[in-house]
């Protein structure tokens, strides 16, 4: 790896380890959706299981709905059919965003 690269690599590194667990969740749907966009099931699947270790059963009605959400677009993406789960993932990526007051 040359200089430059690693430099951006660790830089990379550095800005995810100071993200807010809101950002996280955030970045997450920004991979789930990329993968969507990228027919790249294995990334899209990546998120969203990252997605569902994230989700507090404390709280189940919310987390169960999200958990049935996520399953259903893993279950799209591996029948290939992207634009149905992009759809739901960009959905539930702006109505996260808007509760947070995220950019």
């Amino acid at each position: 790896m040359q200089p430059q690269a690693h430099a951006a690599a660790a830089y990379g590194r550095e800005q995810l380890l100071n993200l807010s667990p809101v950002q996280v969740i955030q970045r997450l749907y920004d991979y789930a959706i990329l993968g969507c966009k990228k027919n790249d099931p294995r990334l899209a699947h990546r998120a969203l299981n990252e997605l569902i270790i994230a989700l507090n059963f404390d709280h189940r009605e919310i987390a169960f709905g999200l958990f049935k959400l996520y399953d259903y677009c893993k279950g799209k993406i591996l029948k290939r059919d992207y634009p149905a789960a992009l759809a739901i993932l960009e959905e539930l990526r702006e109505t996260w965003v808007r509760a947070y007051n995220l950019q």
